[in-house]
């Protein structure tokens, strides 16, 4: 069964019926087909934006994040605890066009969700910018550089204190998966994966 469609600013809370596999194509009144990175279901209860597809049979729906607590927003953005710090990480995939630093369309809906998590507290921002290793220093270092600070220009044109951000690059310096396979093939997952902006924030900022 599938959600209604709800206006912005709407919560709904619904359930969902697990699908089970479906081919390429579904007859006439049974669910369309699931896209092909769709993930099967990982919990009972899960909290996700209206973007992402289902990966529980329990969900709560929202169209506007000032409508969701922090702590299920937080969830809704994978972030993580690192010490005294949360971390945020969005992939590139959503964020910018291959090479590119100008934000694409799709990026609002992740930082829109960023925003109503940092415009609750007043701590310091850190926010990253990081490539895979295509290209050389030469291309990814700017390029790191410029997409952070597109991301914390973002932040900052709704409504956070520019005071509060930090914007740098790291080029491929840090990556969090392996470019290539045991056997050497190159892993585009991995790469995937390095493309990245994180943002940093304290507890309760």
């Amino acid at each position: 069964m599938r959600p209604a469609t709800r206006t912005p600013g709407a919560v709904v809370v619904g359930t969902l019926v697990v699908l089970g596999a479906v081919g390429p194509t579904a007859a006439a009144g049974e669910p369309a087909p699931l896209p092909g990175d769709y993930e099967p279901p990982r919990s009972t209860v899960e909290v996700y934006t209206a973007w992402e597809a289902p990966r529980s049979s329990v969900s709560f729906f929202y169209t506007d994040p000032e409508d969701v607590g922090t702590e299920e927003l937080e969830e809704a953005l994978d972030a993580e605890d690192e010490g005294e710090q949360t971390v945020v990480q969005l992939s590139d995939q959503f964020l910018f066009d291959f090479g590119s630093a100008e934000l694409r369309p799709t990026a609002t809906r992740s930082l829109d969700t960023v925003v109503a998590v940092l415009e609750e507290g007043e701590a310091p921002v850190e926010v990253t910018g990081h490539t895979d290793s295509l290209g050389g220093d030469a291309v990814n270092q700017p390029l790191s550089e410029d997409r952070a600070q597109a991301v914390a220009d973002y932040l900052v044109e709704q409504g956070i204190e520019e005071s509060r951000i930090t914007a740098e690059g790291r080029g491929s310096s840090e990556p969090v998966a392996p470019e290539t396979h045991d056997d050497g093939r190159d892993d585009p997952e991995g790469r995937q994966q390095n493309r990245r902006v994180e943002i940093r924030y304290s507890e309760g900022a």
